[in-house]
């Protein structure tokens, strides 16, 4: 029984080197000359506006601030009324400077 377990033990080891083997001398011939991009899970921060931005004068109602989206909706964007807003903004240059852009009816392209 104990020459049974010796003959498998064998055979197993032979064949895990063999493969062992094969994968190395496939892959040692390769040469990786440039480093893989990282790609990131979360886009980069968006900076603030370093330009001045002329923006029409306070509206009466605030202006509700989507943090999950980063999206500002005035009170005449369609989503106002069902936008919980997470920020309030005074005005539409306070949420430009925060890194929020305006709302859309239309989807974005990526470029």
């Amino acid at each position: 029984m104990f020459w049974l377990f010796w003959q498998m033990f064998v055979l197993c080891a032979v064949a895990f080197g063999a493969g062992s083997l094969v994968t190395w001398l496939s892959v040692r011939g390769r040469a990786h000359t440039e480093q893989p991009k990282p790609r990131l899970a979360l886009p980069a921060p968006r900076r603030a506006a370093e330009d001045p931005v002329v923006v029409e004068p306070v509206k009466s109602s605030p202006i509700k601030g989507n943090s999950k989206t980063l999206v500002y909706h005035t009170p005449d964007s369609p989503y106002y009324k069902r936008t919980k807003g997470d920020l309030m903004f005074a005005s539409e240059a306070e949420a430009i400077a925060a890194g929020y852009r305006m709302w859309t009816t239309k989807a974005r392209v990526k470029a």
